[in-house]
């Protein structure tokens, strides 16, 4: 399983960068419009799951970046919202419970659960739908982060064949699906485009 844990690694270091471009803009603008608090919310909450099934498979890539992508997801929630400290706490006692659940329960447990936190992006699924469909510009959605959320989840993909797990390569391919829908509807967004053209007219 070299190369499986190899695409791991690759897949794990993009992981946990994906979430710095979404930070700094996030940062850099001084709003979080167009972001949505609950795919970020649900995100961490998907590292926590993942942690668990990592310690259940022994997959030392998988558990060192779901660790690390647990920290930097949190990092976007905490930019968007005014009270970390409530919310560190809330997700230090949440994340504990779900690792432990995810490493012990039977599977037909825990993998439809890991099945619905591959949603996890539809929150911004249908707020880049709305944006797309009202004309709304001036989104913080990074097509950074996008970029590398897509070239991750392609990573997890052959992970995933190589490891032979047909439940990472159903969730991959879910997530992956829904990462390029996002991308899609920000993309496509034309009040974005402008608003992103006058922004650089104006540097």
């Amino acid at each position: 399983m070299f190369w499986a844990e190899v695409f791991g690694f690759i897949a794990a270091v993009l992981g946990v960068l994906q979430a710095w471009p979404q930070v700094r803009k996030i940062r850099v603008l001084g709003h979080g419009h167009g972001v949505s608090l609950a795919m970020w919310v649900l995100m961490t909450g998907s590292s926590a799951a993942w942690l668990g099934h990592g310690i259940r498979i022994g997959s030392p890539s998988l558990i060192a970046s779901t660790v690390a992508s647990a920290v930097m997801n949190l990092a976007v929630v905490l930019a968007l919202t005014s009270s970390p400290r409530t919310v560190v706490l809330r997700f230090a006692v949440l994340s504990s419970a779900t690792v432990a659940a995810m490493a012990l329960l039977p599977l037909a447990v825990t993998t439809p659960v890991l099945f619905a936190f591959t949603l996890s992006r539809v929150p911004q699924i249908a707020r880049s739908w709305r944006s797309k469909r009202d004309g709304v510009p001036g989104s913080a959605v990074s097509m950074g982060m996008l970029s590398m959320s897509i070239a991750c989840l392609v990573a997890w993909g052959v992970y995933s064949v190589l490891w032979q797990s047909w439940v990472l390569v159903g969730t991959t391919a879910l997530a992956l699906i829904t990462a390029v829908l996002v991308a899609y509807l920000e993309l496509s967004n034309t009040a974005n485009r402008t608003n992103r053209v006058e922004l650089r007219a104006s540097v």
